[in-house]
């Protein structure tokens, strides 16, 4: 009898251990709860919308930062914009707000993780997580983009001289060139100057002139972003169509790669080249915002690609001239 008291004992110092270590436990994340929300949980693609944050904790706990690695798994959803922390409200408690702005490249249904955060009390570090929230993405429906209303009748008037006035002044116009035509072309048969040859400029000419043009519109102090991006693609489409005859204009990214495995140059104007036309794509269509000196960046080196095989066409028509 003796025995099983002391045994009683001590599995109620270990249960009365473990409950003061859950308790404790409980109380120490009690100080702080963290939540996200979105605007909507329905868009469409490539639109933007922004994921807050809260962190509702006492004045003894330190928010560190929110761990943004779980949306590296996620291909599909992209972080544009990372906001820093708000305070909302200080009354015994802080309330603080981070933003996040994402969008989403394809139509489907998607979750948007759970994010760690991050913070310290008393010198010890813990994570708390928010919540999965579900996210619907669709696509823009061409029978909605394409409302037209019925077609009216055309409302006749009766006809009058002012009607056939243009006519008859066109076929006054088109009498007096004829015959004028006529009286030179009789008059001066014989003393037809040959015709002047076109001149054709060279394609990195072309090229390093529209350049040029473009950096002195100043369209980017302007944030015209778009239209600078579209120019800038242009003139390189338009320089690799003119240098190696490959159909650049009309043509994808990835079909512009393609044909540039076809063409002598090095390699790593080629990543250069992809890699300018893809963030171009995302500027023009997913309203994608690249760094500032991003796009200085960008035009110095299509400038510099256009110099470096300028360079090389020079070479060839030199080799030429001695041989």
């Amino acid at each position: 009898m003796i025995y099983s008291m002391k045994f009683l004992s001590k599995v109620s110092v270990i249960i009365l251990l473990c409950l003061c270590f859950s308790l404790s436990h409980m109380l120490v994340h009690a100080q702080i709860a963290v939540s996200a929300e979105v605007d909507s949980t329905n868009m469409l693609i490539g639109d933007q919308l922004k994921l807050h944050i809260f962190a509702n904790h006492s004045p003894d706990i330190n928010v560190k930062k929110v761990d943004l690695s779980p949306f590296e798994a996620e291909e599909e959803i992209e972080i544009i914009a990372e906001g820093d922390w708000d305070t909302l409200q200080r009354n015994g408690t802080l309330v603080l707000q981070k933003d996040l702005t994402f969008t989403i490249f394809d139509s489907g249904y998607y979750w948007l993780p759970e994010l760690p955060i991050s913070y310290t009390k008393n010198g010890i570090t813990n994570i708390s997580k928010t919540i999965r929230i579900p996210m619907q993405v669709g696509t823009v429906s061409i029978a909605d983009t394409l409302q037209l209303a019925p077609i009216k009748d055309i409302i006749r008037e009766d006809a009058n001289w002012r009607d056939y006035l243009p006519l008859l002044l066109s076929l006054l116009v088109l009498g007096l060139i004829a015959g004028l035509f006529y009286y030179f072309r009789k008059k001066k048969a014989d003393a037809i100057a040959p015709p002047v040859p076109e001149i054709i400029l060279p394609a990195h000419e072309i090229a390093l002139t529209a350049l040029d043009q473009l950096k002195s519109e100043q369209l980017l102090e302007q944030g015209d972003i778009k239209t600078y991006q579209t120019r800038l693609t242009y003139t390189i489409r338009e320089y690799l169509e003119n240098r190696y005859e490959i159909p650049a204009l009309e043509s994808t990214t990835e079909e512009i790669q393609r044909n540039l495995k076809k063409v002598d140059f090095d390699n790593s104007w080629k990543d250069k080249l992809r890699n300018i036309l893809q963030v171009a794509d995302l500027v023009k269509f997913a309203k994608a915002k690249p760094p500032a000196d991003f796009h200085d960046q960008v035009w110095q080196e299509a400038k510099d690609f256009v110099v470096a095989t300028k360079a090389k066409i020079v070479i060839e028509e030199e080799a030429v001239k001695e041989a």
